[in-house]
């Protein structure tokens, strides 16, 4: 399933056409989402960024140069991209029965970087940033 992502280079999303396209019934874990991490992690920044042409624009939590994550709106949900080392990843690993079915597919695929694993996860519901949070909590910051 491809996603409708906001592509358009030229055109940074306001935070009312982000709630647009999310739609209103994921749109409350966006905030939850965005509350915990300014909440939980406040020395990342949060910043609008154009990522690149294939996922468009996100919004990234970073600190100098130490990304935490991105978060990318979708039509009906939104992405998150977390990299994790190998330490973290096997800390993730540890805490597999945690995490829903979907996350659990996720950790369980082989990674092909050898220093560790992006994660690209569809955030749709609570069990979903559930999961983001433990997740989260595995990375050395």
């Amino acid at each position: 399933m491809t996603d409708e992502r906001m592509l358009d280079r030229e055109a940074e999303p306001s935070p009312e056409l982000i709630r647009k396209v999310i739609g209103r019934e994921v749109y409350p874990v966006w905030e939850d989402v965005t509350r915990f991490l300014q909440d939980r992690y406040p020395a990342f920044e949060p910043e609008l960024i154009f990522y690149n042409a294939q996922h468009g624009w996100g919004l990234q939590y970073r600190k100098d140069a130490q990304r935490l994550c991105l978060l990318f709106p979708e039509r009906g949900g939104f992405t998150a991209l977390l990299t994790l080392n190998p330490e973290e990843e096997d800390a993730a690993l540890g805490k597999i029965n945690f995490y829903n079915a979907r996350i659990r597919a996720l950790l369980n695929q082989p990674s092909a970087l050898p220093q560790g694993r992006w994660l690209w996860l569809r955030i749709e519901d609570h069990t979903d940033f559930v999961g983001l949070q433990l997740l989260l909590d595995t990375k050395n910051l």
